[in-house]
């Protein structure tokens, strides 16, 4: 039975592989172009690209150890620190490799500006239309930091047997995680996408990814993954939300037909359903990270989304190893996910958000 920290480092390291494998061919058109078919296999193998250096990911999972670096300091959330962190990424280079490149979205840019003018965002403040896949592509620490399970019972089985967890292992009949469980991940996860793209979409499916990847991190089948997806939206925001734009999202994963997703950019919902038309189609993480990238638009976010999912679900060990280990701070990678899987607990302490019940002034 696997164990849920081989399952948490490969959530994170795959979010990082995917990202590093992505990057060099990013926004470059699917398999059609002559390029692309030119790379050939070299999409597959770092020290082959011809775009940055090996192994080098960019801003997913620089962002995404923004907020593992603040949880594991601030042992809790507090929405200042990481905006602190987020401003010292994208300003003084924090959490990038020298010769990387800055790659910073234009919501998260604005976003920043704003953080800048006034650290509080106010009530009145009117939530914005942007939906781009910049929330769900650093979401992979907050998921394993409200893992709680893995000092008492480190696999699944052990959960299960101690009555610890609801869900009995690749079992799709059985009752899954209640809502009071998964309910401080959602929160989390919400605030996180809220300090960059405060919109009702934005926030409807970094919810929706946040429960694929716990799924997934629980041991759930990927037959019910996806069913789980939509289960804790509520409200009539959501309600409209869904019927304008997830429900006919949500059959699109399921067949193999990648035309539907050659080329899309960085709109979140296309993002979410290409992480999961990855998993469900293919049978390793290998060949769902190559069909991945080979579809073409936004390949290192779309992987790196794609990277955490496949590998909470099949495990660290399950990612290649040339992948795993030349992927760059591919020790320190492990070594974070395992410092936030051993978390005994991970509080909201502070968010900047008037409307929020954490929310607190910044400290002078």
């Amino acid at each position: 039975m696997m164990k849920y920290q081989d399952k948490a480092r490969g959530m994170l390291v795959g979010l990082a592989v995917g990202d590093a494998l992505g990057a060099p061919v990013e926004f470059l058109p699917a398999p059609s172009d002559f390029y692309i078919k030119e790379m050939g296999d070299k999409i597959a193998h770092y020290h082959k690209n011809t775009r940055l250096p090996a192994g080098v990911w960019t801003d997913d999972t620089s962002m995404a150890l923004c907020i593992a670096d603040s949880l594991l300091e601030n042992k809790g959330y507090n929405s200042y620190d990481i905006m602190d962190k987020f401003m010292k990424w994208a300003y003084d280079g924090y959490r990038m490799h020298p010769q990387g490149v800055l790659d910073v979205g234009n919501q998260t840019l604005r976003a920043l500006d704003e953080y800048e003018k006034s650290k509080v965002v106010q009530k009145s403040t009117e939530k914005t239309e942007s939906a781009g896949n910049g929330p769900i592509m650093r979401l992979a620490p907050i998921i394993i930091a409200n893992t709680f399970i893995d000092k008492n019972y480190p696999t699944l089985k052990d959960g299960y047997e101690s009555g610890a967890l609801v869900t009995k292992p690749e079992d799709e009949e059985s009752e899954f995680i209640d809502s009071k469980e998964i309910a401080p991940t959602l929160k989390m996860a919400e605030l996180s996408c809220r300090e960059t793209h405060d919109s009702i979409a934005a926030i409807t499916v970094t919810e929706m990814f946040t429960t694929t990847l716990y799924c997934a991190l629980h041991g759930l089948e990927k037959r019910n993954i996806l069913n789980y997806a939509s289960r804790w939206m509520v409200g009539e925001e959501y309600d409209k939300y869904w019927l304008e734009n997830i429900d006919a999202l949500m059959g699109r994963p399921v067949k193999k037909d990648e035309n539907q997703f050659v080329d899309l950019g960085g709109y979140i919902v296309d993002t979410f359903a290409i992480a999961l038309w990855g998993l469900l189609n293919f049978h390793t993480f290998e060949e769902g990270m190559l069909a991945v990238i080979r579809l073409g638009g936004d390949t290192d976010t779309n992987a790196a989304c794609y990277g955490q999912l496949a590998g909470a679900y099949y495990g660290y060990e399950a990612i290649p190893e040339e992948w795993r280990k030349d992927v760059y701070l591919s020790d320190e990678l492990v070594e974070i996910a395992d410092k936030l899987l051993e978390m005994d607990e991970c509080p909201i302490r502070a968010t900047r958000f008037e409307d929020d019940d954490f929310f607190k002034e910044p400290q002078r």
